[in-house]
């Protein structure tokens, strides 16, 4: 619990504490009031940040797709194609999947929701197609394996909480196998 009279609390905070309750409790828990008591913050700092809690929403959604998808994307390559797909694995092992499984769950009743989660997985798609593509790639084999590679990552987020991080590096090793069969050397 964050100390509000020590410090001012930020739009990021909210955001940070907002993917905590969703990694702890699911989307039913994550309101401005439960925010402002996880972070001993007062209903009018919440305010001060979000016109409403519909606002947090709109700009919490903005950040998990900047924070988590663009940022991600915008990183810098590897020299070499397997190189680049264990960064791109390890990156998405250390994505906060339960979390992202309780925003995939809240998709499922909210409109809003599901547009960011689709747009979401829509940039991790394409940014994996474009950089297997920079590595020599083919278009249609770079699109398949970033489609596959994205589905399994949904997949696993849904199906197995906890996640076992080993499991999923073995499931991206996998596929990492299969494209090296098939790609270049």
């Amino acid at each position: 619990m964050t100390d509000s009279a020590s410090r001012r609390l930020s739009a990021g905070d909210y955001f940070d504490e907002a993917m905590r309750v969703l990694e702890d409790s699911g989307f039913p828990a994550l309101t401005a009031a439960g925010l402002c008591e996880r972070l001993g913050a007062t209903r009018g700092s919440f305010y001060h940040h979000f016109k409403n809690f519909d606002d947090f929403v709109a700009k919490f959604l903005d950040y998990w797709e900047e924070r988590y998808s663009r940022d991600l994307i915008a990183r810098p390559e590897a020299p070499d194609l397997w190189s680049q797909i264990d960064e791109q694995a390890n990156l998405a092992i250390g994505l906060p999947h339960a979390a992202e499984a309780a925003l995939r769950a809240w998709a499922t009743v909210e409109p809003r929701v599901a547009t960011a989660q689709r747009r979401v997985d829509e940039l991790r798609r394409q940014g994996l197609a474009a950089s297997l593509q920079r590595h020599g790639i083919p278009e249609t084999q770079a699109a398949a394996f970033a489609a596959i590679a994205i589905a399994a990552l949904a997949g696993i987020q849904v199906t197995r909480q906890p996640l076992d991080q080993s499991e999923m590096r073995a499931m991206y090793s996998e596929l990492a196998r299969a494209l090296r069969q098939g790609g270049p050397s």
